[in-house]
């Protein structure tokens, strides 16, 4: 979404005035504007999601931190809540433009555009973002129930109720099946657009999909589900698995070809505006999940069990060659995953560059949390750790990253048709599923053996462990903290909010000193390398740790906090119903 260059052509900051369209390059200006609304940080909150769901952890200073994220990790969020208001209106701002697109494109002076393939382009891209942001807004407030806007005028209606929520995911659908029906597969010079970053008709298929898996209003449609996942993958979008791991969240795998959904940044794009204007082309997400050595500011790092499961749920596969490296003459075994060096940040990985720094282990980025608070992880997705040596060397500064945000990815499309396979009885198209990715990252595949020369778990699964499987491993980690509350929707829909805090709050990790560096200068990384334990450290002496009462916890205050009919859904917040008393009547 939003390609760099497609976005320094025209400012896409600017408000276009609906009746000034007068030909398809006025409209074409609005439709700009459209793509740079997905800027906004606040549509995603992706530091605040993580830890609301069970990925992130609000900074440092274990057991009692200090980031502006902890309302969410602990569950204490309102209607007042600053995010959860600045969600709710930057998703309107965005319906809001859409809108201006779809009205200046059937406004008089453009009627003698409508028999021209462009004009049907241009209103198949508005309604797609209009449906778009109206979803998000039903997944995301209250039980989503929320206002439909569906004219432009229809904003200056100031007293506007809610909607149903059938009624609003029927609106939703109408918006993506006119996409899907009026999209392309491929840009090409046929469309009159060759820029790469728009969305497609595969792109509205993806969505299609995510309506009915996401469905809470008239429960998970899995046949209506995999129908579209199915069509992703096999539609003719060009769609395929990344293999090359040079192009997997780095900033030269901007639009790979797993790509489906992403939102292009660039330094060219808007340079004159500031730091925390939402309309820049630049994002924060480096600054929220960059270690703070490296300049960033950590205010999102990982909860003990999923930095753990990089390391151990994920075991790697050595009859897979891409598992040897060879360095400085020397061969040496991966002790973590491909997954894991491209999402990750461990101590264990002495193989993968840092910040211009031979390997993780050498680059050492856990050194600022020292014995007072020990820290073992960083999300790699968003940090620009493979061209710059910190983040406060961005030519724009710490608060302006340059690198693409992906939203939506091929292997996405893949592990919900899998869901949907299981919950068909179709155990096995699941499994093969399933393993497409494992594959692409080297690690061990599910299942028994199917001769193929590469190594499987061995394990007979059922419906039930697969799902498990699914919930726990391979989900969370092969989508992390991408895209919009992702992680939160699947434990939602699951009906498992409850018994995964549960989980998570019944296991407690240690840290010990990590001395098994094999290159460079062998360092030690105190207090970094994660273990599982029981109430007390299993090993306390100084040789091993430096912190032998600093426990791992995560879930307690969300488990203790956590009402599903609070917190499954944000309420309606203020900003809406300081200004509108009819929203609820």
């Amino acid at each position: 979404m939003g390609c760099k260059g497609y976005l320094t052509e025209i400012n896409p900051n600017e408000t276009t005035k609906a009746d000034f369209y007068q030909n398809l390059e006025d409209s074409e200006a609005g439709l700009t504007a459209v793509y740079g609304s997905m800027m906004n940080h606040y549509i995603w909150n992706l530091g605040e999601e993580a830890c609301r769901a069970d990925m992130g952890y609000p900074g440092m200073d274990r057991p009692t931190p200090t980031s502006r994220y902890l309302a969410f990790y602990q569950h204490t969020y309102t209607e007042t809540t600053n995010e959860v208001n600045k969600k709710w209106d930057a998703l309107y701002s965005g319906i809001f433009r859409a809108n201006q697109v779809i009205h200046g494109l059937q406004s008089e002076a453009m009627e003698d555009f409508q028999d021209d393939p462009k004009w049907v382009l241009q209103m198949a891209q508005a309604r797609f973002f209009r449906g778009l942001y109206h979803f998000y807004l039903h997944q995301a407030f209250n039980k989503g129930a929320i206002i439909v806007r569906d004219t432009w005028t229809d904003a200056n209606d100031m007293y506007k109720k809610v909607s149903p929520a059938d009624s609003v995911i029927n609106f939703v659908r109408d918006d993506f099946r006119f996409a899907y029906e009026n999209l392309p597969n491929i840009y090409n010079n046929s469309t009159g657009y060759v820029s790469e970053g728009r969305i497609s008709r595969g792109t509205a298929s993806m969505l299609l999909g995510n309506s009915y898996m996401f469905d809470f209003v008239n429960g998970i449609n899995y046949d209506s589900a995999a129908f579209y996942y199915e069509d992703v993958m096999n539609g003719g979008y060009g769609y395929a698995l990344e293999d090359d791991m040079s192009k997997i969240f780095t900033n030269s795998g901007d639009f790979n070809k797993e790509s489906i959904l992403e939102i292009g940044y660039s330094n060219e794009v808007r340079p004159d505006l500031g730091d925390w204007d939402e309309t820049n082309g630049q994002n924060r997400f480096a600054a929220i999940f960059s270690p703070q050595f490296y300049g960033g500011q950590r205010q999102t790092i990982p909860v003990g069990w999923i930095a753990y499961a990089y390391m151990h749920k994920d075991p790697v596969d050595m009859s897979d060659p891409r598992n040897q490296v060879e360095l400085d003459g020397q061969t040496y075994d991966r002790l973590v995953s491909l997954r894991a060096t491209a999402m990750m940040a461990v101590p264990q990985d002495d193989l993968t560059p840092y910040y211009k720094v031979e390997s993780v282990a050498e680059a050492d980025p856990f050194r600022n949390g020292g014995s007072r608070a020990p820290e073992f992880a960083f999300f790699k997705q968003f940090s620009n750790y493979d061209i710059v040596d910190t983040e406060r060397s961005l030519p724009l500064g710490l608060q302006r990253s340059p690198k693409n945000m992906v939203v939506n990815r091929y292997s996405e499309a893949i592990l919900n048709l899998a869901e949907c396979r299981i919950q068909q009885g179709r155990l096995q198209d699941a499994i093969n599923l399933i393993n497409q990715i494992r594959e692409r990252w080297g690690v061990v595949l599910l299942g028994t053996d199917q001769g193929t020369g590469r190594t499987y778990d061995g394990v007979a699964y059922t419906t039930t462990s697969l799902m498990e499987h699914l919930m726990y491993n391979e989900k969370p980690l092969e989508l992390s903290v991408e895209g919009h509350m992702k992680r939160w929707i699947d434990l939602r829909r699951w009906n498992v909010i409850r018994e995964n805090y549960e989980r998570i709050s019944s296991q407690n990790y240690w840290v010990i000193h990590y001395k098994g560096a094999r290159t460079y200068s062998k360092k030690i990384l105190w207090n970094t390398e994660i273990i599982e334990g029981g109430d007390t450290h299993p090993f306390p002496e100084k040789e091993f740790t430096a912190r032998p009462n600093y426990k791992i916890v995560d879930g307690e205050l969300a488990l203790l906090n956590y009402v599903p009919s609070l917190h499954d859904f944000y309420p309606i917040p203020t900003s809406e119903t300081s200004t509108n008393p009819e929203v609820n009547n």
